[in-house]
């Protein structure tokens, strides 16, 4: 009787003993994570897609978990200040928007190294005036590490809210259109994939490209915006490419967004109000060539209501 008590008692020392030494690792996983953030060049032209690689080293025991939000791109804001320290851009907190799905965490085991993208010109513009800058990277994350189940349930409470600071340096320089364009057919070179690549390689490659095409700021993207919304209505950056084009304002990204509604050859049935609503964005602009070019198209088409973009301009 008495072997049993003391055997009860062992357990639930070694118990208590195990979930102290869990606890603690648990309050010191985040000294384990060291940051940094790159861009694999640091000279842009105006308008350029800059994307933002994100190392964080696990030099922990264990394998760590860092949660970005369930988007992947909600616990981030960016703000970008010139020479003189002044904040020229400010990019706040994105809300999770519906449909969008994506992979919020990064599993980061013992000893190595795991990466995170995000495209810069989805909180600041990058059409800024030739000079040096300085990207500053705000992210709040959690560590799966400090989630706490509850007792005598399965539900499981999050841990604390960290935050940390990143920032690095790019210039922008003088806009080379043809150069730039070279990098725009890089970009949508990537919808072909090479026969020697595996697949899931290359849909991760083609989605960074499409997402870098799709919120490029300058003018000469439209074209590949419009062949990307052509090739795939459905794609994850439909709206952020709609966005784009209205911000551009032009008669071109109203006329090829008129041309995709009108094609019968391309299956777009469930986007079409997301299409329509991006035209009246567009001749809220209030310009007389994209008014005149649209009179036939809204007697046509009714705008959707509710209104289904928040424009981003």
């Amino acid at each position: 009787m008495k072997l049993k008590k003391i055997d009860g008692l062992l357990t639930i020392l070694l118990i208590s003993f195990v979930c102290m030494l869990n606890n603690a690792y648990a309050q010191e996983a985040g000294k384990f994570l060291e940051w940094k953030i790159e861009t694999s060049k640091q000279t842009f032209y105006p308008g350029e897609p800059v994307m933002l690689t994100l190392n964080i080293r696990n030099t922990g025991p264990h394998k760590e978990e860092v949660d970005f939000g369930q988007d992947g791109i909600g616990a981030f804001s960016i703000e970008i200040c010139n020479s003189n320290n002044i904040v020229v851009f400010k990019g706040s907190k994105i809300p999770p928007r519906g449909g969008l799905s994506r992979v919020g965490d990064r599993v980061i085991p013992s000893g190595e190294i795991g990466q995170k993208s995000i495209v810069l010109n989805r909180w600041c513009s990058t059409l800024l005036p030739v000079g040096k800058y300085r990207v500053i990277c705000y992210i709040d994350y959690r560590l799966r590490s400090e989630d706490q189940k509850q007792p005598g349930t399965i539900v499981v409470k999050a841990g604390p809210i960290h935050k940390i600071q990143l920032e690095l340096d790019i210039q922008i320089i003088e806009l080379d259109r043809p150069k730039f364009k070279e990098i725009l057919e890089a970009l949508a070179g990537f919808e072909i994939k090479p026969e020697a690549q595996i697949k899931g390689e290359w849909l991760a490659e083609r989605d960074i490209a499409r997402e870098m095409i799709a919120l490029t700021d300058s003018n000469l993207a439209i074209p590949y915006q419009l062949q990307l919304l052509r090739t795939d209505p459905y794609t994850w950056f439909g709206p952020d490419a709609i966005n784009s084009l209205v911000k551009s304002g032009t008669l071109e990204a109203t006329t090829g967004l008129v041309q995709i509604i009108e094609d019968p050859n391309i299956h777009k049935k469930d986007m079409m109000p997301v299409f329509i609503d991006g035209v009246y964005r567009l001749r809220e602009k209030g310009k007389a060539e994209i008014v005149n070019a649209t009179e036939e198209f809204v007697a046509k088409h009714k705008r959707p209501q509710p209104v289904l973009s928040q424009p981003m301009d």
